[in-house]
């Protein structure tokens, strides 16, 4: 769609030149985009970088398809992100007072999963950061535009940030909230001011004091979170990061053992596999930043950290608007949640913080703004085109594995084996069409064909331990000896 939209603008000639941050904001993801492409080359999970990839591609049509918007559609483009979260955490409250398949986070091994608000996007952090940055919309809109009824969806958002007991997307709304009155200080009296910074300081003092310090807070950061079913509110207040010390730590082993090129764009789940302390099944660090630099290594972090730094600058230059305000602080929100969890997998959140960094960018933008030349808008033109049928192509390879592993999910080994074959062609880098394949003809007893598959499977990926671990099951001897070998070895926990 958003490429739908920008070649229609192309076509109509109703595309202005973009200023020179939003420009170099583009082109930073462009090299950001192209870089994870490149570490196909060599990365430990090729299928996983391919797909990295590829959602990169839709954040850059996304933000090629927004930057061309003029200053007077910012508040339009912000309007319609509010509505879209209100719309989703609406939705959210519906299913946990009527029930309905997919009401709470379902995917997740946490004893409280069952109690925690996740629907539609099924991340209980997902969504409540969801329900941050559409507070802080609300909010920031309502106050620096003077439209008291603006902060009405904060009665939905309010109710549904709770409800996922996510820790983070407090901190984040915190931070959001923050830097909003940094770049637009409210009218209040010097005293007030200072008072209020002195109970915050105290606050946190005693925080810390509480815990046992900063070995303290750590030593609790290490342990597991209280579970909401135990003490809703105690969970809320820990300092826990679930699991998180053991993601971290090990994607940094990761980052000492590949400092530069990194192991590959979406590598982590592999290496975690391989050296994790606890049989959890975790697809990601937990950290947009430690999780790049340990996958694409230096150069890749260096080019997200100014890719997501351009939009605090345009904040800076924008601030006597009042929409910067609440854009910066929807964006400081995601970038700050960012940190501590995979938002960036999210497409729906990375979206709007997304839309929040280019309403920034719009705004500091100079005004009047001169149409494009034919010659770029031609050459703009067909970059869209190119990377429509590129994500076409890519959508229809997903698609079609994502059947495939449906139907054997359902017992339907008929039509996994069906809808296994035009992934084959599809997504040729991947293992996983002829891993699924090779097991949907396991399950009709056809095992010399499944044989075939999955040593097909393992030339085209030798580091896929399923891929092993299903060759063990249709060989015999020295063979089946050395898949389990190697399955071990790839994965010592599974």
């Amino acid at each position: 769609m958003p490429l739908v939209a920008l070649g229609a603008a192309l076509l109509l000639n109703r595309v202005q030149r973009p200023g020179v941050l939003a420009l170099a904001f583009v082109g930073l993801l462009v090299a950001f985009t192209t870089w994870t492409f490149v570490s196909v080359v060599w990365s430990d999970d090729v299928a996983q970088s391919v797909l990295e990839g590829e959602r990169l591609l839709v954040f850059l049509a996304t933000a090629a398809a927004l930057i061309v918007i003029g200053r007077g559609q910012v508040r339009g483009l912000l309007g319609g992100v509010l509505a879209a979260i209100t719309v989703a955490c609406a939705w959210a409250l519906y299913l946990r007072a009527f029930g309905g398949s997919g009401s709470y986070d379902v995917a997740s091994v946490s004893a409280d999963a069952t109690r925690r608000l996740a629907a539609p996007l099924g991340y209980s952090n997902g969504l409540g950061l969801f329900a941050a940055i559409g507070i802080l919309l609300a909010l920031g809109i309502a106050v620096r535009l003077r439209r008291p009824l603006a902060a009405a969806p904060v009665l939905v958002l309010g109710p549904a940030l709770y409800f996922t007991y996510s820790r983070g997307a407090w901190l984040a709304l915190g931070a959001g909230a923050l830097a909003a009155v940094a770049l637009a200080p409210p009218r209040l009296p010097r005293p007030a001011i200072l008072a209020v910074t002195a109970a915050v300081v105290a606050f946190l003092a005693l925080a810390l004091v509480r815990v046992g310090g900063p070995v303290g807070a750590y030593h609790e950061f290490s342990h597991a979170a209280p579970t909401v079913k135990a003490d809703k509110n105690r969970r809320l207040f820990s300092l826990s990061g679930s699991s998180r010390a053991q993601y971290w730590h090990v994607a940094w082993k990761d980052v000492e053992a590949h400092p530069w090129l990194g192991s590959g764009a979406g590598s982590f789940q592999r290496r975690w596999l391989r050296f994790r302390p606890a049989a959890l099944p975790v697809l990601d660090a937990h950290s947009l930043y430690l999780e790049t630099l340990a996958e694409v290594g230096l150069i890749g972090l260096v080019l997200l950290v100014g890719l997501l730094g351009l939009p605090l600058v345009a904040a800076f230059r924008a601030r006597g608007d009042p929409l910067a305000a609440p854009a910066l602080a929807g964006y400081v929100a995601y970038l700050v949640h960012a940190a501590q969890d995979w938002d960036w997998e999210l497409p729906a959140v990375t979206l709007a913080g997304l839309a929040c960094a280019v309403a920034l960018l719009v705004l500091a933008g100079s005004q009047p703004r001169t149409a494009l030349m034919p010659r770029v808008r031609a050459s703009a033109l067909a970059a869209a085109v190119l990377i429509a049928v590129a994500s076409l192509g890519a959508l229809a390879g997903n698609e079609a594995l994502a059947a495939a592993s449906n139907a054997l999910d359902q017992d339907h080994p008929s039509e996994a084996e069906r809808d296994g074959r035009p992934a084959q062609r599809l997504v040729p880098w991947s293992p996983d069409p002829w891993r699924l394949h090779g097991e949907a003809l396991l399950s009709t007893g056809n095992v010399k064909a499944a044989r075939r598959d999955f040593r097909q499977a393992l030339a085209k990926d030798p580091a896929d331990w399923e891929s092993w671990a299903d060759l063990a099951l249709v060989t015999e001897g020295a063979e089946r000896r050395d898949a389990l070998v190697h399955a071990r070895r790839l994965n010592p926990l599974g």
